[in-house]
C-alpha cells in the first residue's frame, strides 16, 4: 500500500518511532552541520517531538546522506522533510508558483512541457514515437524529464539502438515534487507513471538519468511502497556493464583532467553506481579529481534547499557557493555533473567563474561515438530563460 507521508518511510519496518535510539549519530556525520554528540541528541529529540530546532531546519540541505549513519537502519531524511514541510505550512503560503512550475503534471503549464513545445518538429515527433509502448522486450530504456529535452541524440544514439524507448511527456519519477515538499503531487505523479510504466512487457528498464533510476527503484518501493514488476538500472550502470563485457568501445578519447561532483541521489543508489560513473569517466581517458566531500560525503548543488525559509532562492545560492569553492581549489578548468539537475543548478556559477560544465552523460556517449547535435547547454539555456520568467510573475503579480 502507498504510502501517504514522509514520516511513513522513517521508519521501514513500520515500529514506533520510539526504536530511534536518539544517539545523533545521523547529524554528527553530516557533511554540512558537524554536530557534537549533546547538541545532536538534542536536536533529533525536537524532530521526533515536532518542535523547533536550533540548526536543522535551518542547515540542512535535504540530501539523503544521514541515512546511511543510523545504527537502527532509520531514514533520518524522511522525519526531517516530514518537520521541514510542516515548518513551511505553519509559516508559509505553501509551495510558491516558481516551485509549482517545475513539478511535471501538476498544472497545465510546467517548465519542461514548455521546453518540448520550443523543441523542432523532428524532435517533437520523437517524443511522440516515445509515447508508444514498445514491443516485449529484455530491456527498455526509460527517457525522464531531462532526457527528453534533447531526444534527437538519444534517438539516433548507436549505443542505446537495440534499447526500445519509453518516454510518455507526463511520465516523471517525481523527483522533483517529494523534494520540494509536495507529497500529495508525488503521489499522484507515482499513479499516473506507474500505470503507464506497467503496461511494458520487459525485465528491467534502464533509466537514462540517475535520479529516475533512484526513485523507480529506491524511492518508489523502500520510501513510498510502490514496486514496478521489472528490475531497475541506471544507464550509467547499463554502459558500464557494455564496457566492461566488451560490447562498446571508446572510439574518442578525452584526455583532460575533470572534476567529478556527486549528486544527492548517489548515496542511495551505492557503491556500483558510483564506481560505475567513475569507471566511465576513466574508460574514456579522463583524470578523475575528487572534490573534498564526494561519494558518501558530498555537499549538494543546493537546488533543494530552497525548501528551507519557505523556498528562499538565496538559500540555494548559499549552498552552490559552498560547493563551487570545492571545485575552485582543485585548481581543474572543468566541471563533470552526471546529474541533470546539478548541471543545471551549477552551470551559472561555473560559468562566472571561467569553469567548463559538461553534462557528463553526453561526454561519455560522444567518447563511444554518439552525437549530441543539440546539447542539454542548449534547452538548460531554456529553462533557466523560463524559471526566470515565472520568477518575475510570481513576485509582480
Amino acid at each position: 500500500m502507498a504510502r501517504k507521508s514522509y514520516i511513513d518511510a522513517f521508519d521501514p519496518e513500520g515500529k514506533s518511532l520510539t526504536i530511534c535510539e536518539k544517539c545523533g549519530i545521523c547529524l554528527q556525520q553530516c557533511p554540512v552541520m558537524k554536530m557534537e554528540k549533546a547538541e545532536s541528541q538534542a536536536e533529533i529529540g525536537c524532530l521526533l517531538r515536532g518542535e523547533e530546532t536550533e540548526r536543522v531546519l535551518n542547515e540542512c540541505t535535504f540530501c539523503f546522506n544521514c541515512n546511511r549513519y543510523c545504527p537502527q537502519g532509520l531514514r533520518p531524511y524522511a522525519l526531517i522533510m516530514e518537520r521541514a514541510v510542516e515548518k513551511n505550512r505553519r509559516t508559509g503560503k505553501g509551495l510558491p508558483p516558481y516551485i509549482d512550475y517545475q513539478l511535471t503534471g501538476k498544472t497545465d503549464s510546467c517548465i519542461f512541457w514548455d521546453v518540448y513545445a520550443s523543441e523542432s518538429a523532428e524532435e517533437k515527433a520523437i517524443l511522440d514515437k516515445w509515447s508508444i509502448v514498445p514491443p516485449k522486450s529484455p530491456e527498455v530504456l526509460f527517457i525522464g524529464c531531462i532526457g527528453r529535452q534533447i531526444p534527437y541524440g538519444t534517438e539516433h544514439s548507436r549505443m542505446f539502438e537495440g534499447l526500445p524507448k519509453y518516454a510518455p511527456r507526463n511520465a516523471c519519477c517525481g523527483e522533483l515534487a517529494y523534494r520540494y515538499g509536495d507529497y500529495q503531487a508525488f503521489t499522484e505523479t507515482v499513479e499516473r507513471t506507474r500505470e503507464m510504466l506497467e503496461r511494458l512487457d520487459t525485465e528491467r528498464l534502464v533509466c537514462y538519468c540517475g535520479s529516475c533510476a533512484n526513485y523507480l527503484g529506491n524511492i518508489w518501493p523502500n520510501y513510498h511502497g510502490v514496486k514496478l514488476p521489472f528490475e531497475i538500472v541506471s544507464a550509467w550502470e547499463w554502459l558500464w556493464e557494455k564496457y566492461q563485457n566488451g560490447e562498446i568501445t571508446v572510439e574518442r578519447p578525452i584526455n583532460r583532467k575533470a572534476v567529478l561532483t556527486d549528486s544527492c541521489y548517489s548515496s542511495e543508489l551505492g557503491d556500483g553506481f558510483l564506481d560505475a560513473v567513475r569507471g566511465l569517466h576513466r574508460a574514456v581517458g579522463m583524470e578523475v579529481v575528487e572534490l573534498e566531500n564526494n561519494r558518501f560525503n558530498n555537499l549538494t548543488c543546493g537546488m533543494v534547499s530552497v525548501l528551507r525559509n519557505n523556498y528562499d532562492l538565496r538559500e540555494g545560492v548559499k549552498e552552490t557557493k559552498k560547493k563551487m569553492a570545492q571545485v575552485l581549489s582543485t585548481e581543474v578548468g572543468d566541471l563533470n555533473c552526471y546529474c541533470p539537475g546539478c548541471y543545471i543548478q551549477l552551470r551559472g556559477a561555473a560559468q562566472k567563474s571561467n569553469i567548463q560544465i559538461h553534462y557528463g552523460l553526453e561526454e561519455i556517449l560522444w567518447a563511444f561515438g554518439d552525437e549530441y547535435p543539440v546539447p542539454l547547454e542548449e534547452r538548460a539555456a531554456k529553462q533557466t530563460d523560463l524559471f526566470i520568467e515565472k520568477l518575475k510573475a510570481s513576485f509582480t503579480a
